[in-house]
């Protein structure tokens, strides 16, 4: 047995001995990685951390998922529980059992002096004599965690003072505090008189504004008297002026019934009458007052009537040869396509996903990456070297996104913002990324349904389905205002769904997919683009730098809304590439338009 004890205290230390605790293992869990550690300074770690789904490995920081977010389920690593046993029979002491939780020996008792403290220890939660307190983490140690504290990777740096440093410390503190604490009895007592003093003036201040509060009532009732006389003033007047025309027009209809009583005796007497001189000036007497007549008067007043001896032509040749019970529209069936420019627009296409997806967004920045969010499931990025597209969030990113929908880029900080549904109602976010896919931050939580999104200056503007509303936010997620109400409360969006703003701050909205809502910088509705077209089908929305609007229409091609309103319609392409387009986006300059498909085709239009 003498020969074989070094080995076996070479295989203890080696192979037998925690990485966290460096002492022999008790209950060894092993990780999916491999690693093993006791299943006590496990359970110390995951609180450390404040993790509860998922940690990375002490060792090789390997994330690997908790089961049932308890460590005690992962699985024992029995080769190291047997090597223990062999160890200790070979030793001839007794093993240490790994069926039960059996808690170390602290060897705080060991290395007590006389200047510790029993307490409990901030990292184990044990009563133990203190020795160090760490003030990187604002706790008090045993000697055995100060130990582990020491050599631990995340915590080896952290400083430790001792019971001696920590006593020194508050002494030379105690001054400070003494002379704080003074100037602000000092403050206070200066506030205590400033609050009597203002108790004091508080039945001067209430006299003062009682009076001022009568002079303006006095002053108001004076103005609501003076305009109550004005409007009853115009009430009169409008009361005379109105019955001035409607006696005017009631002695006009009274002309007309005599006029037509005489007609009609006309008319009887050519019935009756042998005469057909008389009979003929007599029609022609009722023709010239019929034509007189305006459409207004008369709904079936179309046309001119002729009524004198005229030749009764058929106007309705479509209807010849028609079959009893048969009904066919008379009237030309097509619809033109009016485009509102002769020049058809160049496309151009530069990039195309690998497989059939359906852009739902489109971003681009000075650098000419282009942001991608395809099938409302992942986010890709096309770098100005490849054509294949990359991802732009890591799977291994702290903040992955789910459902995104909409994207934008802001030149001002160059980050990418992104909406996302998130996996259930109520779910929806907006999270800030750097160019690079790093995560930065979450903007804003807990939306509805979040749509598209655009950047203007530092505000961010983010559509939401389900509200019916147009949230607009700063870069720090503060609502600064949200555009869903007209002035006398009803709604102005059924479904938004897609947000632009240009240049000079004109805001475009496209609504439940069939109208385009134009606003000014203030949010003032100013036009509603309703396509002539019944199928059309907008999507994103996109305002240039000299506030025209184009419109996204999956059924037939891109609409054009001009700054001025009045020139709206399809606009031509050169060929027929362009098919179910989806998004839109262009440079910071605007000089060109990127457009993207339901395809997952890229164009550029010029």
């Amino acid at each position: 047995m003498a020969s074989s004890e070094p080995p076996l205290e070479k295989l203890s230390d080696q192979f037998l001995n925690c990485s966290l605790c460096f002492e022999q293992f008790v209950e060894p869990k092993v990780l999916p990685c491999q690693h093993t550690f006791c299943l006590l300074c496990l359970r110390r770690y995951a609180a450390l951390r404040g993790l509860d789904a998922s940690l990375p490995c002490p060792l090789c920081k390997e994330m690997f998922t908790i089961p049932g977010n308890d460590v005690a389920n992962l699985k024992n690593n029995f080769f190291i529980v047997s090597l223990l046993h062999f160890v200790a029979d070979s030793k001839k002491i007794p093993a240490r059992s790994d069926l039960g939780p059996v808690e170390k020996a602290s060897t705080c008792e060991q290395n007590q002096t006389d200047k510790v403290a029993t307490a409990t220890c901030g990292a184990c939660n044990d009563l133990s004599p203190l020795n160090s307190f760490c003030e990187h983490c604002s706790i008090w140690l045993c000697v055995t965690c100060s130990k582990s504290h020491s050599r631990l990777p995340l915590t080896s740096t952290h400083p430790l003072l001792s019971m001696d440093d920590v006593n020194i410390k508050c002494k030379t503190l105690v001054e400070i505090g003494e002379k704080a604490l003074h100037e602000l009895e000092m403050t206070n007592t200066e506030k205590q008189d400033i609050l009597f003093a203002q108790i004091q003036q508080i039945p001067e201040n209430i006299f003062s504004l009682r009076q001022k509060i009568s002079s303006a009532a006095e002053e108001a009732q004076k103005i609501i008297s003076e305009k109550v006389s004005n409007f009853l003033q115009q009430v009169d007047e409008f009361q005379r002026e109105e019955e001035r025309n409607l006696s005017e027009k009631l002695d006009a209809v009274e002309e007309t019934r005599k006029e037509l009583e005489r007609l009609q005796t006309m008319l009887g007497k050519v019935k009756i009458s042998n005469d057909g001189f008389q009979n003929q000036v007599a029609i022609k007497t009722v023709e010239n007052f019929l034509n007189g007549l305006t459409s207004s008067n008369l709904k079936w007043s179309q046309a001119r009537l002729s009524l004198a001896f005229n030749t009764n032509t058929n106007f309705f040749q479509e209807l010849n040869n028609l079959e009893l019970g048969q009904l066919r529209s008379i009237t030309d069936k097509s619809m033109p396509l009016l485009f509102l420019n002769e020049r058809a627009l160049t496309l151009h296409k530069i990039e195309r996903l690998t497989e059939r997806e359906y852009i739902s967004a489109l971003a681009i920045n000075k650098f000419a990456e282009k942001f991608v969010v395809t099938s409302n499931q992942t986010v890709v990025v096309f770098k100005p070297d490849s054509r294949i597209p990359r991802s732009f969030v890591s799977p291994l990113c702290e903040r992955v996104v789910n459902k995104p929908w909409g994207i934008a880029y802001s030149e001002a900080d160059g980050h990418v913002f992104i909406s996302e549904a998130g996996r259930h109602e109520g779910d929806g976010a907006v999270i800030s990324y750097s160019r690079d896919g790093k995560y930065h931050s979450v903007i804003a939580s807990g939306l509805t349904l979040p749509r598209g999104i655009a950047v203007y200056k530092s505000f961010i503007f983010v559509c939401d389905q389900l509200d019916k509303c147009v949230y607009i936010l700063n870069f720090f997620g503060k609502i600064i205002r949200v555009l869903k109400k007209t002035a006398d409360g009803k709604n102005l969006f059924t479904a938004p769904m897609f947000v632009s703003v240009g240049k000079s701050g004109r805001l475009a909205v496209s609504d439940d997919c069939r109208c385009v809502k134009v606003f000014d910088q203030d949010c003032n509705l100013l036009f509603t683009y309703i396509s002539q077209l019944p199928d059309s089908e907008f999507w994103d929305v996109h305002v240039t730098k000299n506030n025209d609007v184009i419109v996204c229409d999956w059924r037939h091609g891109l609409h054009k809304i001009s700054s001025h309103f009045k020139s709206n319609g399809l606009v031509r392409t050169e060929s027929s590439a362009l098919i179910e387009p989806s998004a839109l986006a262009t440079l910071e300059n605007g000089n060109s338009i990127y457009i993207g498909t339901c395809n997952g085709d890229i164009f550029s239009a010029i």
